[in-house]
């Protein structure tokens, strides 16, 4: 089977799931949005991870993909989630807002087959120098985690514990120091829906 097919395979899955109802048993689900940075010489590249929360707005949402042509409905997963595990999301460089250059998402369904996830990968393009700042509109169900990988862009020293989960934070900082070296980073301002 190929990879494509397994993909539309889950997604008809978890829409089938959670279209017929609510578990029997009533149990609620949060959702759970885990976030990665790892700040590159020139870019971050942020891993998004996205279970969303059982209920009537998850419901509404796998209706809305079921309700999509055949051929359509792994895009519109793909799109629908992504734009869901983003949402609460903001990233700034000092007061200026970054938006992705680029975007890509693989959708799945958790472990008991009943919630769909999606891993969202986008990058940034990042100035010269200034407070890279992370918000989230929805701390409690947010837990963010970065990493430097020998960039040089970021102060050890002053910056909070690398591979370390920081939880319930409504904004993360890292202070970005100048690029090393004589080159400085072109800037993208590709934005994504």
């Amino acid at each position: 089977m190929s990879a494509l097919a397994r993909v539309t395979r889950c997604v008809a899955i978890a829409v089938a799931v959670c279209v017929a109802g609510q578990p029997a048993w009533g149990h609620y689900f949060p959702p759970v949005r885990t976030v990665v940075i790892q700040v590159e010489r020139c870019e971050i590249a942020v891993l998004i991870g996205y279970r969303p929360a059982s209920g009537e707005a998850t419901d509404t949402l796998l209706a809305r993909i079921a309700s999509q042509p055949k051929s359509q409905m792994l895009v519109t997963a793909k799109h629908e989630l992504s734009r869901a595990a983003l949402a609460p999301l903001a990233f700034s460089v000092g007061s200026k807002p970054i938006v992705p250059t680029t975007v890509r998402a693989k959708i799945g369904v958790d472990p008991s087959g009943a919630r769909p996830m999606v891993v969202v990968l986008a990058t940034f393009a990042i100035p010269a120098s200034g407070t890279l700042t992370v918000s989230s509109k929805d701390p409690r169900s947010t837990r963010i985690s970065w990493a430097d990988r020998d960039s040089g862009r970021i102060d050890l020293e002053q910056a909070p514990a690398q591979g370390r989960w920081f939880t319930g934070v409504a904004s993360f900082l890292l202070s970005l120091a100048p690029v090393p070296g004589d080159s400085a980073c072109a800037l993208s301002r590709r934005s994504w829906p």
